[in-house]
C-alpha cells in the first residue's frame, strides 16, 4: 500500500483528500504546518502533497529542507495564480 503525506493548513481540504485517497486504498498521514510536516517525513511516505501557503514555513522551505533525506515525488498545491 503506498503512503502518502498530505501538507495543508486547510483541515476540511486535508479531511477531503485523506477520505478519497483511503477509499482508494492509500496510506494517508496529515501534517498541518510546516514544522509538523518535518516531524511526518520521517515516516518514509511514497509521495507528498504540499501546500506552498503554510502558517510559518512556506511549503518551498519545507521541501527545501526535507529534500535531502527525502527522495519521494512531492506535489505542490496551491491556490496561487502567479
Amino acid at each position: 500500500m503506498a503512503k502518502v503525506l498530505v501538507v495543508d493548513d486547510e483541515k476540511l481540504l486535508v479531511k477531503g483528500i485523506k477520505f478519497n485517497l483511503e477509499q482508494d486504498g492509500y496510506e494517508v498521514e496529515t501534517a498541518f504546518d510546516g514544522e509538523e510536516a518535518l516531524k511526518q517525513v520521517q515516516k518514509q511516505s511514497d509521495i507528498i502533497l504540499l501546500d506552498i501557503n503554510l502558517p510559518q514555513m512556506d511549503g518551498i522551505e519545507v521541501c527545501e529542507k526535507i529534500r535531502d533525506c527525502v527522495h519521494c515525488p512531492i506535489l505542490f498545491l496551491s491556490a496561487r495564480i502567479e
